[in-house]
């Protein structure tokens, strides 16, 4: 446990403090400039607040992140030779794993809540805050965490057995998940994104998701603790056998 704590600290510090930070600095003056400006006009303001952090945090912006972050971090270090050190510490490689998958999903929780904070702010804090519009913040706030753990384990998976798996990402992130994504009808539960929204149509009673063509609240939850538990014994399991080097 002590050696999986040192990763964890070690790997959390190390992602929220590289350079792959200015991307989601970018990211959050983008929404803020967005739904900034969308305060200033004649919309309606609950559906509209809801709308556009279900449109742009939920729907594009959150596998995008988790992507940039989630892809490299394993194969930053194996490609910089510090991996070795882990590698070659009595430590066994199960906890290592878990400690790379906790740092992560700390980081971009850590991130998303940053961001759902500054599109909040941006819009609500024109147009007013109360309890309704708080509501919808702490709703996208625990989905964003919720997206943080799922996604969290999918690409760290994905950097595992691929050099340059940003490549494999993007694809997931821009064609899977946001293409197919957004096709109507029953393709939509291919993609993760369709389950936390899913759970969100039921936590927010604003704007579109609330009228969002969802599956059952008990089924997409289920369906995400078993894709994430998925997701991480696959990687654990390629961690373990795989020859770094």
């Amino acid at each position: 446990m002590i050696g999986m704590m040192a990763i964890i600290r070690y790997s959390t510090k190390k992602i929220l403090f590289s350079r792959k930070a200015v991307v989601s600095v970018l990211i959050a003056i983008f929404i803020a400039a967005v739904m900034g400006y969308a305060a200033t006009q004649d919309l309606e303001r609950l559906p509209a607040g809801a709308d556009f952090m279900d449109a742009l945090i939920l729907f594009f912006f959150m596998p995008i992140i988790a992507m940039i972050y989630g892809a490299s971090i394993i194969r930053d270090e194996i490609e910089d030779k510090s991996i070795t050190q882990i590698l070659t510490s009595p430590l066994d490689r199960t906890f290592a794993y878990l400690g790379y998958y906790i740092s992560l999903v700390i980081s971009l929780s850590i991130v998303m809540v940053l961001i759902v904070t500054v599109g909040f702010l941006s819009f609500f804090g024109q147009t007013g805050i109360d309890s309704d519009a708080l509501g919808i913040y702490f709703s996208v706030c625990i989905l964003s965490i919720i997206g943080s753990m799922v996604y969290s384990s999918l690409f760290l998976l994905i950097s595992l057995p691929f050099k340059r798996p940003l490549y494999l990402g993007l694809f997931y992130a821009f064609i899977w998940e946001g293409f197919i994504g957004s096709l109507g009808g029953r393709i939509q539960e291919v993609a993760i994104k369709h389950y936390i929204r899913s759970i969100g149509s039921d936590w927010i009673s604003h704007g579109s998701i609330s009228g969002y063509n969802a599956s059952g609240i008990g089924y997409s939850s289920s369906v995400l603790v078993g894709i994430t538990i998925f997701f991480l014994a696959i990687g654990i399991l390629y961690f373990r056998v795989k020859e770094f080097p």
